[in-house]
């Protein structure tokens, strides 16, 4: 594998997962709106933040997903079951050339809102600029399988593993094999962008998808009506509109009042029990198992996690059961890094480290720390002491001699890297185990950044590229599981639980389906009723 340089530090870190087990209150009616109804061709969004971006280049957290994808298409889409749809691409790709060469044939009938063709070139485009150095992507760690894109990347070489072949042909060239790839051209990063008015495109984009942007008004809200341009059939709500910086609880109250019709943050754990048990929201609230993971990254080049007995010795001083009561049992228990929910696992391996904290103080003293440690927790959000789930661990850890600090991580990756432990999180770009251990378990990770236990196993290494080549099917999943037990054998990450997301919408939104992959709600599979 070559360099990565970004990898995904996830918008929902450990605390914010947890935002409604805090003691923080907010005053409702300062958020809600005065209308009492929503406009009936109207969908309206809840969000708890603000989207980074919108141009497909740098798509990245999570409110940029689900805007992104009601703006955009790209060659391919990934459903809520977790496969591949043809989108501007007419077919599956053309494998050839032993698994490197990828050719896709594109609709002629798609169009920009401004009525021009989506075209190959503006394929080309796209990546080109994404890749460029002066760009400044967070999604370049996504294109590690093209040819020539480290040395592109870097600014050493401009020649990319991508060309167009006329304006209705592109073809794709990979360093390696990497039966993964026509997932790759379904996440944001792949999306085209329009050349010719490319001076807008953070503002207000020329899109291809299903929406545009008629109105953002930055911090606040953003409206988006269907694109008339638009190639496919219009089945989705006439107009979105997404507002954002407002509380999940606010949320809920709103769409109780008919105010809104979906908290796209999710049900948080201070309103769920009540939501849940109320019938008449019985076909309203929709949850599942995304693959995803929230773990404590032990960093192997600071002490005393330099040392694996202490390592093990945290990974079994951790309650993992009583995390998930803490949760409404809105998760599992975690005994390795894959979750079971990804495509063709459906168990997990057998969990290592059993929850046993006297045999962990054991592991210590063995480690030369018989009377404990002190330890700075780095949490990948600034709401410090907000999240009963930390709070929790705290507990644990000093049940066995760790007493632990928790501060904000801090945002650059240098001073990261000195952290001794953090929280960590991976929510997944696309439905295949390579994205997981390829994304923050192998060496080139560490360098790319997104590794930060970095662990470093050329064993692990090799088994990750032979596992990436291998085709889709059982003994690839076989061989990952494999994979799996040999990270948790070095025991840097501490696998925590596999968080169960749950949405809670209007009784008038039919064809809300569990998004398979990283947060989108697939807006065009939805309709607005009584």
């Amino acid at each position: 594998m070559v360099k990565r340089t970004v990898g995904i530090l996830s918008a929902i870190s450990l605390a914010s997962i947890l935002a409604g087990c805090g003691t923080q209150t907010v005053s409702a009616a300062a958020h809600l709106k005065a209308a009492a109804t929503v406009d009936s061709n109207t969908m309206v969004v809840t969000w708890s933040g603000n989207p980074q971006t919108v141009d497909p280049r740098k798509i990245y957290d999570g409110e940029d997903w689900n805007i992104g994808r009601a703006l955009y298409v790209g060659l391919y889409s990934i459903n809520h079951k977790g496969h591949l749809v043809p989108m501007i691409a007419t077919s599956q790709p053309i494998i050839s050339d032993h698994g490197l060469l990828y050719t896709i044939h594109l609709n002629p009938k798609a169009k920009w809102s401004n009525g021009q063709t989506v075209t190959a070139q503006d394929f080309v485009y796209a990546l080109r600029t994404e890749l460029s150095p002066k760009f400044e992507s967070p999604d370049t760690y996504l294109w590690w399988m093209i040819q020539g894109a480290s040395a592109y990347e870097s600014g050493k070489s401009t020649t990319l593993g991508i060309k167009a072949i006329g304006s209705h042909t592109l073809q794709y060239t990979l360093s390696s094999p990497y039966s993964a790839f026509p997932y790759v051209l379904g996440v944001p990063a792949s999306f085209p962008v329009n050349p010719s008015t490319i001076a807008t495109v953070a503002t207000k984009p020329v899109t291809d998808g299903p929406y545009v942007i008629s109105q953002w008004k930055v911090g606040q809200d953003m409206v988006l009506s269907q694109n008339p341009y638009y190639f496919r059939h219009h089945k989705y709500p006439k107009h979105i509109e997404f507002d954002f910086n407002v509380n999940p609880s606010v949320g809920i109250l709103r769409v109780e009042d008919g105010q809104a019709d979906l908290v796209a943050d999710g049900i948080p754990s201070a309103n769920y029990e009540e939501l849940r048990t109320n019938p008449s929201y019985s076909k309203d609230i929709v949850s599942g198992y995304q693959p995803a993971v929230v773990l404590l990254a032990l960093n192997e080049r600071v002490k005393p996690f330099n040392n694996l007995l202490v390592r093990e010795a945290i990974q079994m001083a951790i309650n993992k059961k009583h995390l998930v009561q803490l949760l409404n049992g809105r998760a599992q228990a975690a005994p390795g890094i894959l979750p079971p929910s990804l495509p063709g696992f459906g168990a997990n391996i057998p969990n290592p480290y059993p929850y046993n904290p006297t045999k962990a103080k054991k592991l210590l003293r063995e480690a030369g720390y018989p009377h404990g440690f002190s330890v700075t927790l780095g949490l990948a959000s600034e709401q410090t002491g907000s999240s009963e789930i930390e709070t929790e661990v705290e507990a644990d850890l000093k049940a066995i001699g760790v007493q632990v600090t928790a501060k904000p991580l801090p945002p650059e990756v240098a001073a990261q890297a000195k952290i001794p432990m953090m929280t960590y999180s991976w929510y997944m770009d696309y439905p295949d185990p390579a994205d997981f251990v390829g994304g923050f378990l192998t060496s080139p990770a560490v360098v790319g950044g997104s590794n930060p236990a970095f662990l470093n196993d050329p064993t692990l290494d090799k088994m990750e590229d032979q596992a990436a080549a291998m085709p889709l099917g059982p003994k690839r999943t076989a061989l990952y599981k494999k994979i799996d037990e040999r990270a948790m054998k070095d025991a840097a990450y501490v696998p925590l639980f596999y968080p169960e997301l749950t949405y809670f919408h209007s009784s008038r939104v039919h064809g809300f389906t569990y998004p398979a992959v990283y947060f989108p709600v697939i807006y065009s599979h939805l309709t607005l009723g009584q």
